[in-house]
């Protein structure tokens, strides 16, 4: 791995807390008591005076320069799933923005091993004479195999990541900080696994109503009636396997995700519908991530390569036009109303992304890589012309991207990146009179866009 893709991962080597050599020594089993060492032996941190405390600050300052075509507000949406067909959003875009990111590392030697606690906040400008807010990003403790906190998702595999432009989330690509309960097993010769709960109402799942004579039953309600999330018991169980040695590493991860929704009438009251109101289900998710080093190419030379699917658990690919919508909800039977709604259909998503990183010389290095992803929601588009009334929501992405990053010094990285991106909705698109609806089927119109966007990231990072 390179100093610069660690960099750009957000993470630093600090937070990879689950994979390499430091997993090992950082999340060892808890032992017999022993006498405490009291000293720094880590590479970059310090003793804090008066205490038995080695810490270590970080951070990068960052100022990201972009452009896109008028298809593609790549600000806006950071994922190709935004381009849509001409003249339906801005104009070509040319704007910038700047990211100041801290993070405290403690760490401290004990009769029990490592404890640790980990912090980090990160600011974004939001145009104003004051900028934006200062969010927290991670926050977590670790005590001996144990986490605990927000941090990366343990489904998440950072290593098969492609490295490219802060501004935008390459299509197949995923990242995920959620507070969670974790325990990691290493059991030697570069092998580990991860089993933790997480918190299941992660940027709040959502469904999505169905369409034609699946609409849930909102006659009863006078038309008032929404599906909303039911945060429910449970929370996510995650789990991930991995192996890494000189060659590089891989992982599988897999995670479970109860659905929860029901129908609510005005604010949160219930709606005043027969039947089923409440309705619940699991939905799961599978990724592949590898990386694998290729010293005949080039000295720090690598290829990655992911793999996601989803099946009612959307959040875990979640760069995609439905975003975090797990299943679509609508009339259990629609001919019999009285049975209520139901989830009748889950959201389903797979997505490929893979990439090549070469390093020129010891300063200059460039990545090329490409993502594919499909996304489809059953029985959610109106379709007159089919007997149920609705038709299957279907869009398939692909982002093609390229970049070259300099470090002229130390810590000092300037990349400019090209991606192309390109959506298909289908048979859903752009409805006769010309306007932009991906819930119409209309086989007949423009539903396919290619756009470009271009960045230059400027990144110090201490």
């Amino acid at each position: 791995m390179t100093k610069l893709k660690t960099l750009l991962l957000g993470s630093a080597t600090a937070i990879a807390f689950t994979t390499g050599a430091e997993a090992a020594d950082m999340m060892m089993d808890v032992k017999a008591p022993r006498e405490p060492v009291y000293r720094c032996d880590i590479t970059g941190f310090i003793e804090l005076p008066g205490t038995d405390i080695c810490f270590k600050v970080g951070g990068y300052a960052m100022l990201v320069a972009y452009a896109s075509e008028d298809q593609w507000d790549a600000f806006g949406t950071g994922a190709a799933y935004g381009i849509v067909p001409d003249g339906h959003t801005l104009e070509d875009t040319v704007g910038m923005y700047a990211v100041g990111r801290v993070n405290f590392d403690a760490r401290t030697s004990t009769e029990y091993g490592t404890v640790r606690a980990y912090v980090e906040m990160q600011a974004t400008d939001n145009d104003t004479r004051t900028g934006g807010s200062f969010d927290l990003r991670h926050a977590f403790v670790q005590f001996g195999n144990w986490t605990f906190g927000k941090t990366w998702s343990t489904f998440l595999s950072l290593d098969s990541s492609p490295v490219y432009t802060d501004l935008l989330t390459v299509t197949g690509d995923n990242f995920m900080r959620r507070n969670q309960i974790r325990y990691t097993q290493s059991f030697g010769k570069g092998v580990s696994v991860s089993v933790a709960v997480e918190d299941q109402d992660y940027t709040t799942p959502s469904a999505i109503t169905a369409a034609g004579l699946f609409a849930p039953v909102w006659g009863f309600c006078g038309g008032g009636c929404a599906v909303v999330s039911n945060r429910n018991e449970l929370p996510d169980v995650v789990a991930n396997i991995k192996a890494e040695g000189d060659w590089g590493s891989a992982q599988l991860s897999g995670a479970l995700h109860k659905n929860a929704f029901r129908d609510v009438f005005l604010g949160n009251a219930p709606a005043p519908v027969p039947g089923n109101q409440t309705d619940s289900e699991i939905g799961w998710a599978a990724l592949f991530g590898l990386l694998v080093n290729t010293p005949t190419t080039g000295e720090g030379d690598y290829i990655t390569f992911k793999a996601i699917y989803t099946d009612g658990a959307t959040q875990y690919n979640q760069d995609n036009f439905l975003w975090t919508t797990n299943t679509v909800w609508g009339a259990c039977d629609w001919l019999v109303p009285a049975n209520g709604d139901c989830s009748v259909e889950t959201v389903t998503t797979w997505s490929v992304l893979a990439s090549f990183t070469h390093n020129w010389s010891p300063t200059w290095s460039s990545t090329v890589g490409a993502g594919y992803q499909n996304v489809s929601a059953p029985l959610t588009v109106f379709n007159a012309g089919a007997p149920s009334l609705s038709s299957d929501f279907d869009m398939d992405t692909y982002e093609i991207f390229g970049n070259v990053s300099w470090m002229p010094v130390a810590n000092l990285t300037i990349m400019f990146g090209v991606h192309y991106g390109h959506v298909d909705f289908n048979g859903a698109g752009t409805t006769p009179a010309g306007g932009f609806d991906p819930f119409t089927a209309n086989p007949g119109a423009t539903d396919d866009q290619g756009a470009l966007a271009v960045a230059l990231d400027i990144v110090r990072s201490f």
